[in-house]
């Protein structure tokens, strides 16, 4: 069986001195809130991935 790997970011911000967390909700999909996440393609890394999928999900450009 091959396994499937996946990336996930916390976008996290302080606002009025209370961590916050972004979260979102797809507007094509019942699959509720979300966070960017996605699958890894095999000739990618997991640190790439996880910056393409905040930016394609968000719309986020990821400074690193």
């Amino acid at each position: 069986m091959n396994s499937i790997r996946k990336a996930y970011g916390y976008i996290t911000r302080i606002k009025d001195g209370k961590i916050q967390v972004l979260v979102f909700q797809h507007p094509l999909t019942e699959a509720g809130i979300q966070i960017p996440k996605g699958t890894v393609n095999v000739e990618e890394d997991t640190y790439n991935a996880v910056i393409m999928e905040i930016a394609e999900e968000t719309g986020f450009k990821v400074l690193s």
